[in-house]
Order: structure tokens, then C-alpha cells, then sequence
């Protein structure tokens, strides 16, 4: 029996918000003070309140929005570039928006310019220069070459590694452990003025590409043949590294390169749900939201008092994953 999209689509959408509830509230009561929220609330304790509702929540929302802007840009790249390695952080893309951030910060220039951070312009930038730049290695005789699109990517990668290494080396003492912190992703923040400077930037990009599920699906089937369809396969390659570049850029200038939630997330929905870009997308969202702020849970508590840069819980997760699904490939491949 045939499923109805919509009807998957629904049922998925409302199974992932459940799971984004239940590990949020864990989140929410789970850390160094064992603190209930309703008593933090109703009591005087400036402290708990503090914790509560400057630390704790305004936490849980940033990695709600960071991983799942960063699971929505891995989705759509995969679906451009019909690879499934493709993410903000395979192509470059995270290396790219953490130096033109680095760059900025580290030139004394990390100040407002007409109401947007020029931490994330600078990010925005290097992170389209970058992915314009990866494309158009990889691309031969108007085809998009998979071995090439990685390699351009690790490539960018490396580059900017020396560079932030680079800038690191003429640092003062004091810089480069607040740098390599951050290099490593953090979603350590205080307070919601961060968080809607950066729904405000993640928010439409996240939109546009939500819009172009539907031509994702039709690019599937070849550039010629979604033309042939009336997809503007030009015109949408454009939006989306717009977007992407304008979502992941302001996750990225705020909690570093955080890798692999890009990559994991919509390879598990692809697993579970199949490959219907109007059920993958949006559903990367939840699921990229849900697996960050576990994650960023695991990172604070693990060895609590101590804090463990989430990007190394999601390292750590992301390798393990893709051994895994290594040996499953090579089974299956022997059978």
C-alpha cells in the first residue's frame, strides 16, 4: 500500500517534535545545580533563575537552531550535489565562515555595521567564496564530479586550517586556547541576545530551502531531465548556495564548526523514511535539532564540572556512525 506523502510527512514531523521535547526537557534539568525550574521561577534565588533562564533554555534554543540549520544545509547540499558526503562541513563551507569570523574578531572590527554583526557578514562572505570555489573545481565538462567535490572541499579545508593556525602562532598567549575552544565548537552563550541575532539570519535561509524540496526531488533525475520539467537548475543551484551559505554562516560565526550534524542526520532520515526531499528536509530540521541538544547535554555533564566542546561529542558520534555504516556497506557488498 502506498503511503501518502503528506500523511508521512505529518506523522514524521509530529514523531521528531516529540523526541525534540522529551531530550529538551531532559536538558532543562540535567547539569551541575540540581535545580527544579517551576522552584527557580516561584523562589527569590537570583542564582537559580540565572541558571535557568540565562544559561540552561537560551542554550537549548541556539543548539535547537544550530543543529538544525546545519542538518537543514547538509540535506539540501546532498540533494545539489546527489552525494551523500556533501554537508557545510565536508565542502568547506564550515572552514571557510570559521576564518572570515576569526578574521574579524581577531582585527578588532567584531562590531555592529547597520544592525548585523560583522562577525556574521564576514562568515556569510568566506563561506560563499568558498563553496562557489569548490563547485567550480569540481566541475568538468558541466558535470559535477563527486571525487573532485570532496577533494576541493578537504582542500579548502586544509587551507584554512593553516590560515586560523597561522593567526593562532602570532597570537598572544592568552588567544589561542579561547580560539582552538571555539575551533571545536561551543554552544557556551549567555542570555537570548545571541539567539534571535542568529534565527535571524538561519531563519530565511532555512526558508528558502525548505521552498525548493520539491526540485530537489526533479534534480534527482539528472540536470537535463528537471529542466526538461521546468526546473531553473541554474537559477535554484544559486538559491541554495545562497542559503546555505547564509544559514550555516550564522550558526557557524556564533558556535564554531560544529561537524558531522549536517552529515549524520539526513543519511538516518534517508534510512528511515526514504528519499523523498520533501519529507528529508524538513525533517533534518527536527532531527538535527534533537541530536545537537543531546549532544550539547552529553558535553556539559559528562565530566560535569567540566566542559567538553560539543564539536568533539559530535566528532566522536559522527565517526562512530560512519564505521558503522562502513562495515554494513562492505557486508552487504560481500553478500
Amino acid at each position: 500500500m502506498t503511503v501518502n506523502p503528506k500523511n508521512k510527512l505529518l506523522v514524521s514531523l509530529i514523531s521528531l517534535f516529540i523526541l525534540w521535547v522529551l531530550i529538551a526537557l531532559i536538558s532543562i534539568f540535567v547539569g551541575t545545580y540540581d535545580i527544579n525550574p517551576l522552584q527557580a521561577l516561584l523562589s527569590g534565588d537570583e542564582l537559580s533563575k540565572t541558571i535557568y533562564f540565562k544559561i540552561r533554555i537560551p542554550r537549548i534554543i541556539m543548539a535547537t537552531i544550530a543543529g538544525g540549520t546545519l542538518a537543514i544545509a547538509g540535506a539540501a547540499l546532498q540533494a545539489l550535489f546527489r552525494n551523500p558526503l556533501a554537508s557545510p562541513f565536508t565542502l568547506g563551507i564550515s572552514g571557510g565562515a570559521s576564518l572570515g569570523a576569526l578574521v574579524v574578531i581577531r582585527s578588532g572590527l567584531a562590531h555592529g555595521l547597520l544592525g548585523f554583526s560583522t562577525v556574521s557578514i564576514s562568515a556569510f562572505v568566506f563561506s560563499i567564496i568558498t563553496i562557489f570555489f569548490v563547485y567550480s573545481i569540481s566541475k568538468v565538462r558541466g558535470v559535477v564530479a563527486t571525487g573532485r567535490l570532496l577533494l576541493a572541499g578537504v582542500v579548502a579545508n586544509f587551507v584554512y586550517s593553516a590560515l586560523i593556525l597561522f593567526m593562532q602562532f602570532f597570537s598572544d598567549f592568552t588567544q589561542p586556547l579561547h580560539t582552538m575552544r571555539w575551533i571545536m565548537g561551543s554552544l557556551d552563550i549567555v542570555g537570548f541576545d545571541t539567539v534571535w541575532k542568529t534565527a535571524l539570519f538561519a531563519t530565511p535561509g532555512c526558508v528558502i530551502l525548505l521552498s525548493l524540496t520539491k526540485d530537489m526531488n526533479l534534480l534527482s533525475l539528472g540536470n537535463d531531465v528537471a529542466a526538461s520539467l521546468g526546473v531553473d537548475v541554474e537559477r535554484m543551484e544559486k538559491k541554495i548556495y545562497f542559503a546555505t551559505s547564509l544559514a550555516a554562516s550564522a550558526v557557524i560565526s556564533v558556535t564554531g564548526p560544529i561537524g558531522f550534524v549536517g552529515l549524520i542526520t539526513p543519511h538516518i532520515l534517508r534510512m528511515i523514511l526514504g528519499v523523498d526531499n520533501r519529507i528529508i528536509v524538513p525533517c533534518s530540521f527536527l532531527l538535527g535539532a534533537s541530536f545537537l541538544t543531546a549532544t550539547d547535554t552529553i558535553s556539559r555533564t559528562i565530566l560535569s564540572p567540566i566542559e567538553i566542546p560539543v564539536g568533539i561529542i559530535t566528532a566522536s558520534f559522527g565517526g562512530a556512525f560512519f564505521l558503522w555504516l562502513l562495515m554494513k556497506t562492505k557486508k552487504e557488498v560481500i553478500v
